[in-house]
């Protein structure tokens, strides 16, 4: 039996379904019959594609004629030169504003893809089929769309909610043990700013066994995705609470800035940014225990070796992301584990000392690991 969960995206009525399950079949029907339209655009992520036959076969034979655009793999597509090749794909299938376009992929895919169909005749119905772990519990929720910029990461983009997320987990069983894992900086993320059992419930649990344990990973992505659809509810456009969700993120952002997009996987990125996170929230008063994420460093694989820059460089990167105020960088820190807060950073030094605790803790953490093997 699939499960629902509800987007509110305004107090009104406005909202949006997320079905999460396995085998969908029967939801992409019912949706063909509601749409009742003559063709849908598929855009997906070209390693997807090779390993999703089943999936995009679902697709066309619900809808009966499915246009397939194929993009390359990775961070390097969120740019302008595929924005433009997926709006150009879109319109030499003369689509109308009821053609539905499909998003069919991880991150990236539902980034760029969601992007284009906020600006294709002005917006065509977008509906976000994410096949990694990442997507399935945060980027495909919420409506944020966009590409990167050479200034930083998803500068330009767009506020363009989809009209339904489909979220096949049986998906997962393609991905690698390192893609999969990827998912967990966004799944600690939650437990840090609000639930915290769900890092107690991955601590006691392998990788293959998660993976295994289909009713347990549907479990974890349901408590993911109830969180963030609850803030999203609150707050669609990221004025108040829902930038709590950017947990770790002005670290992360600023180092896959320095390293080059792709250099480390997003969720290794947002982990390592929440162990900085951690830090810089006990130069503000907090008191936390930090192994509630950095039991986790092990699973992370981070390697210390690419932090190669100074906790200056890192600073100067921050410097252009889109969620500083003024001057000032802006940063969700936490009293405690669940009570997350904004807090516009002054004191540069904080940040910097911050960093520099962090890299020492991935760096004890590898030489561990040698003692060890």
């Amino acid at each position: 039996m699939n499960s629902r969960q509800t987007v509110r995206i305004s107090p009104q009525a406005e909202q949006y379904p997320i079905i999460i399950g396995q085998s969908l079949e029967s939801e992409f029907k019912t949706l063909a019959r509601s749409l009742d339209v003559s063709k849908v655009l598929v855009v997906v992520d070209r390693n997807v594609a090779e390993k999703q036959h089943d999936l995009l076969k679902t697709i066309s034979d619900a809808f009966g004629d499915a246009k397939i655009f194929e993009l390359a793999p990775g961070e390097q597509s969120k740019k302008w030169d595929t924005l433009k090749a997926i709006i150009d794909f879109a319109q030499s299938h003369n689509p109308d504003r009821n053609t539905p376009l499909f998003a069919v992929g991880g991150g990236v895919t539902g980034d760029v893809a969601g992007f284009a169909a906020s600006i294709i005749l002005r917006g065509i119905p977008l509906f976000h089929v994410p096949t990694t772990l990442l997507a399935m519990v945060d980027s495909a929720i919420g409506g944020k769309t966009g590409i990167n910029h050479e200034t930083g990461k998803n500068l330009i983009g767009s506020f363009y909610q989809p009209k339904a997320v489909f979220a096949d987990i049986s998906t997962l069983d393609t991905l690698t043990d390192e893609e999969f894992v990827c998912g967990f900086g966004e799944i600690l993320k939650y437990a840090a700013i609000s639930d915290p059992v769900i890092a107690d419930i991955l601590k006691n649990r392998s990788v293959k066994e998660l993976r295994e344990n289909k009713s347990q990973l549907e479990s974890i992505i349901q408590r993911c995705v109830k969180i963030k659809s609850t803030i999203v509810a609150r707050d669609t456009r990221e004025s108040g609470d829902r930038a709590f969700l950017n947990y770790g993120h002005t670290f992360a952002h600023a180092m896959e800035l320095i390293l080059g997009y792709g250099t480390i996987s997003h969720g290794q990125a947002v982990y390592t940014g929440m162990v900085a996170a951690g830090y810089l929230s006990e130069e503000y008063g907090a008191m936390l225990n930090h192994e509630v994420i950095q039991d986790f460093a092990g699973i992370m694989d981070i390697d210390p070796d690419l932090f190669n820059f100074t906790a200056s460089d890192l600073v100067e990167a921050m410097k252009s992301d889109k969620k500083r105020k003024d001057n000032n960088l802006r940063f969700v820190l936490l009293k405690n584990y669940a009570r997350p807060y904004l807090h516009e950073v002054e004191e540069i030094a904080h940040v910097e000392e911050a960093w520099n605790k962090a890299v020492g803790f991935f760096r004890d953490q590898k030489k561990k690991q040698s003692a060890n093997s």
